[in-house]
């Protein structure tokens, strides 16, 4: 993890804190990387698609 990456998350983590919507987020807090970097592994099914 490069430190721009570390410091960006820790920003993240401070805005969602103070009540910043998690999808305006541009880390991943699951995966600790960049959100576009992952962005493929969280797509939500469709409205009323089964899980």
């Amino acid at each position: 993890m490069t430190r721009k990456l570390a410091e960006a998350i820790e920003r993240d983590n401070r805005l969602e804190d103070a009540g910043m919507h998690g999808d305006d987020r541009e880390t991943c807090w699951t995966h600790q990387t960049w959100a576009e970097e992952c962005a493929d592994d969280h797509v939500r099914p469709a409205h009323g698609e089964n899980k």
